[in-house]
C-alpha cells in the first residue's frame, strides 16, 4: 500500500508539472497586450526636445564596459572637414552634394541637415539605432550617441562633436550616407491594403500589410515617410516601378541568421531605451522604445524571454484595457507590419507582456503604451535574431522616475 501511495504521488505530481508545462506554454502562445491609444504629432514635437532623460540614475551612474576606438585602425577615404555654426538646409541638394558636405559640429538641439542625417545613418550601422531616421535632431537620436560615447570610453554628452563624429563614421566603415538603391520586384511588390481604425474591420483583412509602397520603403531604409521626397524630389514614390533607382539612406542591412549575442537587456522606462549586452557585459544593441504608461507600467522587475514568435496573430483581449468595456467581444488580428504587435512579438516571463514591434514607427520613444516595450519593426527583427529565450530582461528609472526628476 505504501508503495502505492508514492507511485500515486509521483504520477500526480509527474502530471501537475506536465500541466504547468503546457499553462505556461499557452500563456506565451496567447499574443494579448494593451494597444494603447495613438499618438498626436504636436505630443511628439513637445517630447523631441524632452532632455530629463540625463538625470536618470540609469544615465548618470550605471556603469559599462569601454569598448576600443574604431577610428584609430582605418583611415576615411576622403578627408572629412568640419565647420560650425552653419545653418545647414537639405534644399538644392542632391545625393553627392549631401555625402561631400561638411560636417557641422555640435550636432544639437533644434536643426536638421546633411550632418544630423550622417549622425543618424551612420549609428543606425553601429546598431545604436535612433528609431526612425527623418534627418532632423531630437531626443532618441541624443540618447544613442550618450550610450554610444559611454560605452566607448568618451565624454558622454548626447551631441555629436568632432571626436564622436569620426568614432561613428569609423566604426560604420565611413560610408557614404545616401546611396542609390535600384528598386528590386521584392521592394514595390504589395499587396497594399487600407487599414481600418476598428480592430473588428482589421479582424476580416487576410493581412495586416503595408498600406502603400512608400510606407513599405520607409520601413526598408528605417526613415521617416517624409524624407523620401527630401532625397528624392520631382519622384512620385506611389508610381515607382522595378527597375528605376533612387536615392535612400545606407541602413545597416537586415541580418538573415541568429547570432544569438545578447545575454542581458537593460530597459529604461522613464528614459525610453532598450539595451543589448553580450555575455562579457558589453553594450551590443541599442534601441529607442515606447513603454508602459502611468495607467499600466511596465514591470518594475527582472523577467526573461520565455518565447519569439515572427508574424504572429494578435489576440485583442478587451479585459486588458481600462476603456474598454470587458463585455465587448475579443478579435484575432492577422499578421503583418501593420499588426499592433507588429513583425516580432517576444514573449516574456509576466502574462500579457513582451517586446514587439509596432505599426507607428514615428511614436517610438516619444509616446507610451499600456505596458509592452514597443520597438520599430526593423530592431526589433533585429532583435529577434540575437536574443534567446531564457534571457534576463531588467527594467530600470521606474516607480515615477520622470515624475522626480521632473521635480528638480
Amino acid at each position: 500500500m505504501k508503495r502505492l501511495i508514492i507511485l500515486c504521488t509521483v504520477l500526480s505530481l509527474a502530471a501537475c508539472k506536465e500541466h504547468v508545462m503546457k499553462t505556461v506554454a499557452n500563456v506565451a502562445d496567447d499574443i494579448s497586450a494593451p494597444l494603447g491609444k495613438p499618438g498626436n504629432a504636436k505630443e511628439r514635437e513637445t517630447q523631441r526636445f524632452d532632455s530629463r532623460w540625463r538625470q536618470l540614475q540609469n544615465f548618470r551612474v550605471q556603469q559599462i564596459a569601454r569598448f576600443k576606438q574604431l577610428a584609430a585602425r582605418t583611415q576615411p577615404p576622403k578627408p572629412l572637414i568640419f565647420v560650425t555654426g552653419v545653418k545647414e538646409k537639405f534644399k538644392g541638394l542632391d545625393a553627392i552634394a549631401i555625402n561631400n558636405s561638411p560636417i557641422n559640429v555640435p550636432v544639437t538641439g533644434d536643426i536638421s541637415g546633411p550632418s544630423v542625417l550622417k549622425a543618424q545613418v551612420y549609428l543606425d550601422r553601429v546598431h545604436f539605432s535612433v528609431g526612425v531616421i527623418d534627418g532632423r535632431w531630437g531626443r532618441n537620436s541624443a540618447i544613442s550617441t550618450w550610450w554610444w560615447q559611454r560605452s566607448h570610453g568618451m565624454e558622454a554628452t548626447g551631441d555629436v562633436d568632432e571626436a564622436t563624429f569620426r568614432s561613428l563614421a569609423a566604426a560604420a566603415g565611413f560610408p557614404d550616407a545616401v546611396v542609390p538603391h535600384q528598386l528590386t520586384a521584392d521592394d514595390v511588390k504589395g499587396p497594399f491594403v487600407h487599414i481600418p481604425d476598428d480592430v473588428y474591420e482589421q479582424q476580416r483583412l487576410d493581412c495586416l500589410c503595408y498600406q502603400s509602397l512608400r510606407e513599405k520603403l520607409a520601413e526598408e531604409f528605417h526613415s521617416d515617410e517624409d524624407l523620401f521626397p527630401v532625397l528624392n524630389p520631382g519622384v512620385k514614390v506611389e508610381d515607382l516601378q522595378a527597375g528605376q533607382t533612387i536615392n535612400v539612406p545606407n541602413v545597416r542591412p537586415p541580418l538573415t541568421t541568429d547570432q544569438h549575442d545578447i545575454a542581458q537587456v537593460v530597459i529604461s522606462i522613464a528614459g525610453n531605451s532598450l539595451n543589448g549586452f553580450d555575455a562579457n557585459g558589453n553594450l551590443v544593441f541599442h534601441a529607442p522604445t515606447t513603454v508602459g504608461s502611468q495607467y499600466d507600467p511596465s514591470p518594475d522587475e527582472t523577467v526573461k524571454v520565455v518565447k519569439i514568435f515572427d508574424h504572429p496573430t494578435f489576440h485583442y483581449d478587451p479585459t486588458l484595457y481600462h476603456e474598454v468595456p470587458d463585455s465587448m467581444p475579443d478579435a484575432h488580428l492577422s499578421p503583418g507590419p501593420n499588426s499592433p504587435v507588429g513583425v516580432v512579438w517576444i514573449a516574456l516571463s509576466k502574462q500579457h507582456y513582451g517586446i514587439h514591434g509596432t505599426k507607428s514607427p514615428d511614436e517610438i520613444g516619444y509616446v507610451s503604451s499600456h505596458g509592452c516595450v514597443r520597438l520599430t519593426n526593423w530592431d526589433a527583427a533585429e532583435l529577434e535574431r540575437r536574443i534567446s529565450a531564457g534571457v534576463l530582461v531588467s527594467f530600470v528609472d521606474t516607480k515615477g522616475a520622470e515624475a522626480k526628476v521632473a521635480r528638480r
